[in-house]
């Protein structure tokens, strides 16, 4: 009894090793993608001077906020679902104002893909969502039409606060 025990206390940590590996491989891809100079070429460079795009409010998520969210004791696996949703939806929000043909284009997409992976990563964790406060958070930020979009951002200020939030919340080894 007691070694079968201690087999699913070892097959279940193994498979929460994995997880966090598979989400370090893309966050150590993300990272190297979201670097300072890319971040200026990609998302300044290429754009009008003081171009902003218009989002939600909820999709403003910064180191603030998450200092805030952990003195209300949000858990840490919830601050991290909440980064990968909220930034999903900031993707897709300069996707759709980028034309075709635009320079930034394959740069955000491929950030897009690799958000696409953490968010398979963190498909279960969804399903284990114990806190009203993070439901109501996700259903707000799924849930809003284009008229709600009132906040004017520039697209580096978004990637700026989605590059300082992941350094915060996730752990892995950064190379840089």
């Amino acid at each position: 009894m007691l070694r079968h025990s201690n087999r699913v206390i070892y097959f279940s940590l193994l498979g929460v090793l994995a997880v966090v590996y598979s989400q370090c491989v893309h966050l150590l891809e993300l990272n190297s993608e979201l670097q300072y100079g890319l971040r200026v070429r990609y998302l300044k460079d290429y754009f009008p001077v003081n171009y902003a795009v218009k989002v939600h409010y909820e999709d403003i998520y910064r180191t603030i906020n998450v200092t805030r969210m952990q003195k209300r004791s949000f858990t840490e696996k919830d601050l991290k679902l909440l980064w990968v949703y909220i930034n999903s939806q900031v993707l897709e929000t300069v996707l759709e104002v980028l034309p075709q043909r635009h320079p930034s284009r394959a740069y955000v997409e491929g950030i897009s893909t690799l958000f696409t992976y953490l968010r398979m990563d963190m498909e279960e964790m969804v399903d284990d969502i114990e806190d009203e406060r993070v439901e109501e958070i996700l259903y707000r930020i799924s849930d809003m039409d284009e008229q709600s979009k009132n906040k004017s951002i520039r697209p580096k200020a978004l990637f700026d606060n989605c590059y300082r939030v992941m350094k915060q919340l996730f752990h892995c080894n950064w190379r840089t």
